[in-house]
C-alpha cells in the first residue's frame, strides 16, 4: 500500500515535469544537476529561442535578450556541458519548436577538441531517457530515491515551503556573492593561466592545421542544419579572459584559429547562421574588473555581453567587442607573447 502511495505522489508531482500522465501543475527546475531539469524547459512553449552552452553562457538573462531581439528566450547553458550534452539538449529544443526564432550557442574548448574522439559525458549524470522521443518511458525511471528526494524538492516549492532555486526560463547567477570579489585574487589567478600559456608547446613547421580532425563539427552541423531554415543562429566564441587565450605560435593557439576557420565555413553553408569572435583582445576580454576568474565574466559585464550578442546577430557593425567570421578571410590571430 506504502508503494502505491509513493508512486502516485511521484506521478502527481513529477519532480523533472517530463511525465505525460502528470496533471498540468506549476513546477520549476529543482535539480542542481541541469542536465535533469533543463528537458521540460526544452519542450516548454513559453519559449521560442534557445541560449546553448556551458558556464560562460550560463550568465545570458533571457529577459535582457527578449528586450533586445523579440524572441523569448531560455537559458539551456549547462555547467562542463559537453558537445555531446549541447548537441542533445538543442536536438529537443528543436524537435518541439519547429517556428524557433533563435538560436545562440556559445562555442567553448569542447567544440574546438582535436583528435579522432570526445568525451559524450562528465561524471555528472546524463538521463537520455529525458532527451528521446518516447515520453512514456520516463515513467520507467521515475522509482527510485533520487527521485524520491526531487519529488519531496519538488512538493515543498509548490507548498511555498521552499523557496525557488533556479530560474523559470533556466538563468541562475551561479557565481560567488559580490561582497566575496577580490580584483587582487582574480589577477593572481590570471597571472597563473599567462604562464601557463607560455609553457604551452610550440607549433613546429611541421605542424599542418588543414590535417587537424574536430570530432565533434559533425555532430554540431547535423544539429543546426536540423534546425528551421529561417531562424536566425548566432554561434559565439566564448570571450574568456585575454589571459586565457593562447599563443599564436603555440599548438592551441593554431588549434583554436583552424577551429575559428572550419566553423565559419560550416555556419557559411547553413542558412541564416552567423559566428561572432569573442574569443579576441578587446576592451571587454582585456579588462580585469569584468571577470571572477579567466573563464567566467560578472554579472555587469553579462549586459555588455548581451548587446553585442544582439548586435552580432542583426550583422551590425562591432564596435570591437567581437569579430563576424567569414569563410574567406583570416580570423583575428591570438597574441605572440603572455605580457
Amino acid at each position: 500500500m506504502l508503494a502505491l502511495v509513493i508512486m502516485a505522489l511521484v506521478i502527481i508531482v513529477d519532480p523533472f515535469d517530463t511525465l505525460p500522465v502528470s496533471p498540468p501543475l506549476e513546477r520549476v527546475p529543482i535539480s542542481s544537476n541541469a542536465r535533469f531539469s533543463f528537458p521540460a524547459l526544452a519542450r516548454s512553449d513559453r519559449f521560442d529561442s534557445a541560449i546553448i552552452g556551458t558556464s560562460t553562457s550560463r550568465l545570458l538573462r533571457p529577459e535582457g535578450l527578449d528586450d533586445l531581439l523579440g524572441g523569448k528566450f531560455v537559458n539551456l547553458a549547462m555547467n562542463s556541458a559537453t558537445a555531446y550534452e549541447q548537441y542533445r539538449i538543442l536536438d529537443l529544443f528543436g524537435r518541439h519548436h519547429p517556428d524557433m526564432k533563435f538560436l545562440i550557442m556559445g562555442i567553448d574548448l569542447v567544440w574546438c577538441g582535436t583528435g579522432d574522439s570526445f568525451e559524450k559525458y562528465t561524471p555528472r549524470p546524463f538521463p537520455e531517457w529525458m532527451y528521446d522521443k518516447n515520453r512514456w518511458n520516463d515513467l520507467l525511471h521515475h522509482f527510485d530515491f533520487f527521485t524520491l528526494e526531487q519529488t519531496g524538492r519538488q512538493l515543498a516549492t509548490m507548498l511555498g515551503i521552499r523557496k525557488v532555486k533556479y530560474g523559470r526560463d533556466g538563468y541562475t547567477d551561479f557565481l560567488p556573492d559580490p561582497s566575496e570579489y577580490d580584483l587582487a585574487k582574480v589577477r593572481q589567478s590570471l597571472v597563473k593561466m599567462r604562464k601557463l600559456n607560455a609553457d604551452a608547446p610550440k607549433a613546429g613547421d611541421e605542424f599542418d592545421p588543414g590535417a587537424l580532425n574536430f570530432p565533434t563539427h559533425p555532430m554540431l552541423e547535423e544539429v543546426l542544419r536540423g534546425l528551421p531554415e529561417d531562424s536566425r543562429k548566432l554561434l559565439f566564441f566564448a570571450p574568456y579572459h585575454r589571459a586565457q587565450h593562447p599563443l599564436a605560435d603555440r599548438i592551441p593557439g593554431r588549434e583554436w584559429q583552424a577551429c575559428k576557420q572550419r566553423l565559419a565555413r560550416l555556419a557559411a553553408d547553413i542558412p541564416n547562421t552567423r559566428v561572432a569572435d569573442f574569443l579576441i583582445a578587446s576592451g571587454f576580454t582585456m579588462r580585469d574588473e569584468n571577470y571572477w576568474d579567466p573563464l567566467h565574466y560578472s554579472v555587469a559585464a553579462s549586459g555588455i555581453l548581451m548587446r553585442d550578442l544582439a548586435a552580432a546577430m542583426k550583422g551590425e557593425p562591432t564596435g570591437g567587442n567581437f569579430d563576424l567570421l567569414r569563410p574567406d578571410t583570416q580570423p583575428r590571430p591570438f597574441p605572440q607573447d603572455a605580457d
